[in-house]
Order: C-alpha cells, then structure tokens, then sequence
C-alpha cells in the first residue's frame, strides 16, 4: 500500500493554497476550514485510490495463481 500523502496549507495573497509533494493541490481557498475540509477530501480519496490498487494487486495475484495450478 502506498504511504500516504502529507498536504499543507500556505496563505497566499488573501487565499489558501493546498500543497503536496507533488506540487500545487488547490488553490484560490477562501478560509483556512475550507482548506482543512479539501484536505480531508484529499486523503480520502487518496485512502480510496489506495484500496482500489491494493484490490487490483490482489485480484491479479489470485488469476496468477489460478493460472498457475
């Protein structure tokens, strides 16, 4: 499973921006709650790309070892 993403918030000229590893997340962020709330939408769906790539490994595992037998 992939380890998870660390994001953070950096005001900007009268805004918020989320930043991850990866570079500019969001940005344009009218409140600092606003910017935890797209936060928390972040690691959620990063939680939920992590389960569908965990599934697909073990689906192909298990067709691998089907094939095998």
């Amino acid at each position: 499973m992939p380890a998870a993403t660390d994001y953070w918030i950096t005001p900007l000229d009268g805004a918020y921006a989320i930043f991850s590893a990866s570079g500019v997340e969001l940005e344009g962020i009218e409140s600092r709650g606003d910017a935890q709330n797209h936060i928390a939408d972040l690691k959620h769906r990063d939680l939920i790309a992590a389960q569908e790539e965990s599934a697909a490994l073990a689906d192909f595992e298990a067709q691998f070892m089907a094939e095998a037998a």
